[in-house]
């Protein structure tokens, strides 16, 4: 899966974030192409998706150069009630595909952090759960919308560390953001770092059902693999862009590892990039998400079958079908 942004450029060269500019410059026809481009950019993302094979698609965060920035204008609005942006965004995004469409949104722990930086703590954790139980009404809306999905991006979470007040906050925080749409598949996504730090309670305490973890910038992450129960699903961010070499053999030991902890089985794993991929060009970033597909084709099937397809043999060095461990990143000792 697409993990993060996609290029903001559409397929035939359209510079949206120029177009940005040049609207908020008042330049009437960048005014009136802005909304058809982007519309196209969203459709050029979902068909890069679906060309590379994936099941689980979104619309590459490419509607708005900041999705936070918009979050937090429309509850600045209030436009954030039964049917606000994020709802009305997925139900666009799920038109265009047969696949499974997730929506995205900005974690209000990371949103807290981001707004009241410098405030003292009392006042933003009165924020900052105040923002929960909005973002709450969002997903309420989203599952009520038929939305099967949604990625709740939390990357301020790899700074908590041993803060016992972050910590409990994070807790509550995610505890009152899934209060309201119990049904719905909500997948905690940790990039840019580790949050091993926080402890496994404080990650894992909340209902998700799911979890994508940086596992490159954040090898700790891997703790935080094993410690999730086995009915969680465990997506791998292994990677790299831009690549360095074959990442064949990383991704396949990676998805392998992820199965094999607490027995949770090759069907709760996915692969999805560590590094973004909005900086690449839209062809560029359709041949990462092609790579992380080929890659989850293969690591479904037999070493050798795997082999056979094209998957670099020493991959499985003790020749018994066992991923080799050194070919993955581990967790820091």
């Amino acid at each position: 899966m697409l993990s993060g942004r996609w290029p903001r450029t559409t397929a035939e060269g359209t510079d949206v974030a120029a177009l940005e500019a040049a609207a908020e410059a008042n330049d009437a026809d960048a005014r009136v192409g802005l909304k058809a481009a982007v519309e196209t950019l969203v459709a050029d993302a979902v068909r890069a998706q679906e060309a590379a094979g994936l099941d689980l698609v979104t619309d590459g965060q490419v509607r708005t150069a900041d999705l936070g920035a918009a979050v937090l204008h429309a509850v600045r609005v209030d436009d954030l009630g039964a049917d606000g942006p994020i709802t009305r965004a997925w139900r666009a995004t799920a038109a265009l595909t047969e696949r499974t469409a997730a929506a995205v949104i900005p974690g209000p722990y990371s949103l807290g952090r981001r707004v009241t930086e410098g405030q003292d703590a009392r006042a933003r954790a009165e924020f900052t759960l105040e923002l929960a139980g909005k973002l709450a009404h969002q997903l309420r809306s989203l599952q009520a919308a038929g939305c099967p999905m949604v990625q709740v991006e939390e990357p301020a979470a790899v700074a908590i560390g041993d803060d016992d007040a972050d910590r409990e906050l994070f807790a509550a925080v995610q505890s009152a953001l899934l209060a309201e749409a119990p049904g719905l598949h909500a997948m905690l996504v940790i990039q840019g770092g580790s949050a091993w730090g926080a402890g496994a309670e404080t990650i894992l305490s909340a209902p998700y059902r799911s979890y994508l973890f940086d596992l490159i910038a954040g090898p700790d992450n891997w703790y935080l693999v094993r410690a999730a129960p086995g009915d969680r699903g465990i997506v791998c961010g292994v990677l790299e862009v831009p690549a360095r070499g074959d990442q064949g053999p990383t991704l396949d030991w990676a998805a392998r590892y992820a199965a094999s902890a607490r027995s949770r089985g090759p069907t709760r794993v996915g692969l999805a990039n560590a590094s973004p991929l909005h900086l690449l060009t839209p062809a560029a970033a359709q041949q990462a998400l092609a790579t992380l597909a080929r890659a989850a084709r293969l690591a479904v099937m037999e070493p050798t079958d795997a082999v056979a397809e094209g998957l670099d043999p020493r991959t499985f060095p003790t020749g018994h079908g066992r991923a080799s461990r050194r070919r993955g990143r581990q967790p820091e000792r």
